[in-house]
């Protein structure tokens, strides 16, 4: 071969290399820019818009950019509506705010101005309660009306139209571990139901998931979100991602990752015995069900007294690398400690929380050759009684998947 051929051989290589390199990088997913703004009364944003950025950074080609102002007002008019082009740069909205107390419907029209130019939108929990301002329009671009909610109770989330692509991965049920149902007035014309749940109090199906059709723009919407045990769930960010991902009309193979879900450690206590220090017979709320794997069932004392207890006895004795606790009421800040022993006689503080000024209850710790678990109630500062949904103690083994 020639000097002259070499050369041409060498440059139509480099052009082939460069083409497909070009050709790689045009394959790569330009993530979806999201704006999850937060803020107000009555929820852990700090650690909620976390759970929720991760969650879909986790699922979905997407970079959120959190934005939490306004305090714990449900008046706060936050810096972001003041600039003209607040949503300018990103390709969707979620609206998880709470500020329900802004009367001016000025204010509104600033926050729904770019989704009445096509924004696609999301609007999570109590999104739905703010901006009431005497008009519909916010109600109109959520796709349903609700100023009020039921009592916290965990509750079974409904597939109502498992073919919406949106849907077609969650299954007949989900066991939402905590909730804060919110009673729906109304269903806009313009809205579809896509999952429901029973209201205890009134005996109705309450819509908790749909999606709505805002003039030109799509909208998703779910009223669940209220506790850390919701948001922080691998439905309910699988949920969020897709619908989110819906609202772009990008939700397709392209967009989602593989997600592959964290092993769980298995639940030592499962086959237990526990006791307590009192139990609330006549309202059934025993100290087994602390410990049954329903979400909907829980252990109560008969008072709201500090001291109050829950043991469990293990099946065996074994290592433990932690805990959760699933109290009743979660939102407000429980005081408490978890011992650890491996005779039921001697004890080993592994969770002080005497001090406890949040409302997050994972905590991992070692505890070797662990046979009891003992959980003690100190206070609450929401005045709640000791009153635990779930106690899960991890072990040091993965959880076995259940048969299908």
């Amino acid at each position: 071969m020639t000097k002259h051929h070499c050369l041409a051989a060498l440059a139509c290589l480099s052009l082939l290399v460069c083409s497909r390199s070009f050709a790689a990088d045009e394959a790569k997913v330009k993530p979806l820019q999201v704006l999850l703004v937060c803020g107000g009364c009555c929820h852990d944003y700090d650690n909620q818009k976390v759970f929720i950025a991760k969650g879909m950074e986790e699922r979905a080609h997407v970079q959120v950019t959190m934005v939490q102002q306004g305090g714990t007002a449900t008046t706060s008019k936050i810096a972001l509506y003041e600039k003209d082009n607040w949503a300018e740069g990103y390709d969707v909205v979620i609206h998880d705010e709470c500020f329900s107390d802004i009367p001016e419907p000025a204010w509104t029209e600033r926050v729904l101005k770019p989704h009445k130019a096509g924004l696609p939108g999301v609007v999570l929990h109590c999104a739905m309660h703010c901006y009431r301002d005497g008009t519909d329009e916010w109600f109109k671009f959520c796709g349903v009306t609700s100023r009020r909610h039921g009592a916290h109770y965990a509750h079974e989330v409904t597939n109502r139209d498992a073919r919406h692509p949106v849907m077609e991965k969650w299954g007949k049920e989900w066991a939402n571990p905590a909730g804060e149902l919110y009673w729906i007035e109304k269903l806009w014309d313009t809205a579809h139901p896509l999952a429901v749940s029973k209201n205890r109090e009134k005996g109705n199906d309450e819509v908790c998931v749909w999606t709505n059709q805002y003039g030109k723009t799509r909208v998703f919407g779910t009223t669940l979100g209220h506790h850390n045990e919701t948001v922080r769930d691998p439905a309910y960010l699988e949920m969020v991602t897709r619908g989110t991902l819906w609202a772009c009309d990008k939700l397709n193979d392209k967009y989602l990752k593989p997600f592959q879900p964290r092993v769980e450690p298995e639940n030592a206590a499962k086959g237990g015995k526990a006791t307590a220090s009192s139990e609330e017979k006549a309202k059934n709320n025993l100290a087994a069900y602390a410990i049954d794997g329903n979400s909907g069932t829980r252990w109560c004392a008969t008072g709201g007294e500090s001291g109050e207890w829950l043991m469990v006895e293990l099946p065996k004795a074994q290592k433990i690398t932690g805990c959760r606790l699933d109290w009743e009421n979660p939102a407000g800040a429980y005081r408490y400690v978890v011992e650890t022993s491996a005779d039921g006689k001697t004890w080993k503080t592994s969770v002080d929380a005497t001090d406890n000024k949040k409302n997050e209850y994972a905590h991992k710790f070692d505890a070797p050759d662990t046979k009891f678990v003992r959980v003690t109630f100190l206070g609450n500062d929401k005045g709640g009684w000791a009153s635990l949904w779930e106690l899960f103690v991890s072990g040091d083994k993965p959880a076995t998947p259940a048969a299908k």
